[in-house]
């Protein structure tokens, strides 16, 4: 693993009491131990800052109200959540975690100034896994703030890859299963929500987590009257996707050797375990605070989709904000996005793994162009 990539771990700002619960947890193998300790030094050194916000901001974070219920933004990961995001973060009457407060959530009140331009100065232009462009005042998951303030995230999985599925299934899927785990999650999570409102002047939340789309029950407990878009995409593309972008982001986040082949069983088991529990509780949503998009067609007529989801879910006028709107997808003209053939290999593993998602969201099932052909074992002499 290069320096480089270990400077960009989304832990890296995690609370030392956190990560301290969180090394006691899981296990560091032996070529990660020194970087183990670098990032327990970093903490340690990032203590007094945190004290320091939590004394001069404490209470008033624990003050702060949500001026309205979230716009929640659900969907597998690579599924075009992070484009809808984009669009929504066009609106000026909306406020969002941003890349800043998620990535130093602990200290993001005291270092806006000095400690926020010093970080932009060492970000890369774009994200590694799509070329989309990144900046530090952009939209981000929440999910990610929650690594640095928690020992109870699912994307702490990235630090103990040895932990899945059980560490992404124990905070999505079945998080309340533990009553005390579901307090201290959802305390955190209030904490993100409440400083990001701080952060935003008040403003409503659009936020956008992939994992929340096997939370929807716990949401709408929560949050009475929160509203709701689901994007879906070919699965296809999706797992394609998530492979190349795990290969790209995973080796600078681990204590632990990366096992590919578990990885990919993984993804195939958090698709297949993610969208069942949409399923199964997306009737729990009243119908006008639900709107279901494919990412295909959010592509072919963005204005159109935009516009019918600010008119279903009552978000305001969606003329104020067209002229942004259509002024940021013309500055995507020039954006080179990503492509990915289907090989045959893949097709089979998803009709496999994922044939319920065909049936569930109208997308044809393709057949592989060759039969699978039987193993066989060949001889030195039979290559020769």
């Amino acid at each position: 693993m290069s320096e480089q990539e270990r400077k960009s771990a989304m832990s890296q700002f995690i609370q030392l009491p956190a990560l301290l619960r969180l090394l006691k947890r899981g296990k560091v193998e032996s070529g990660y131990r020194l970087y183990a300790a670098g990032r327990l030094l970093f903490s340690l050194i990032l203590e007094p800052f945190r004290l320091y916000e939590k004394l001069r901001w404490g209470k008033t974070i624990e003050a702060t109200e949500l001026s309205a219920p979230p716009v929640f933004l659900l969907g597998m990961g690579r599924s075009g959540t992070t484009h809808l995001h984009y669009l929504f973060w066009q609106d000026p009457q909306f406020g969002f975690v941003s890349n800043y407060q998620a990535s130093m959530h602990p200290v993001a009140m005291i270092g806006r100034g000095w400690l926020k331009q010093r970080i932009a100065s060492s970000m890369p232009d774009t994200r590694p896994m799509d070329n989309v462009a990144i900046t530090l005042d952009a939209p981000q998951e929440e999910e990610l703030a929650m690594v640095t303030l928690t020992e109870h995230a699912a994307f702490h999985f990235a630090s103990f890859p040895r932990s899945l599925p059980e560490c992404y299934d124990r905070y999505v899927t079945e998080l309340g299963g533990n009553e005390q785990e579901l307090a201290e999650w959802q305390k955190a999570y209030m904490e993100v929500l409440k400083k990001a409102t701080l952060l935003n002047d008040g403003k409503r939340l659009v936020l956008k987590t992939p994992t929340h789309t096997g939370r929807v029950a716990l949401l709408n407990k929560m949050f009475p009257g929160a509203k709701y878009v689901f994007i879906v995409r070919n699965p296809y593309a999706v797992y394609q996707s998530m492979r190349n972008m795990y290969r790209l982001i995973l080796p600078g986040q681990t204590f632990q050797d990366l096992d590919w082949q578990a990885i990919d069983n993984w993804i195939l088991h958090a698709y297949r375990e993610l969208l069942s529990k949409y399923l199964e509780q997306r009737s729990i949503i009243a119908p006008e605070d639900l709107v279901e998009i494919r990412f295909e067609e959010l592509e072919k007529k963005p204005m159109e989709i935009m516009e019918n989801i600010y008119q279903r879910l009552d978000l305001g006028d969606f003329k104020q904000v067209a002229p942004k709107l259509q002024s940021y997808l013309d500055s995507l003209a020039s954006y080179s996005k990503n492509t990915f053939d289907f090989p045959d290999e893949l097709i089979r593993t998803v009709n496999e793994h994922w044939s319920f998602a065909f049936d569930a969201f109208g997308y044809e099932k393709l057949s592989p162009s060759q039969p699978e052909q039987p193993s066989t074992i060949t001889t030195k002499q039979e290559t020769a």
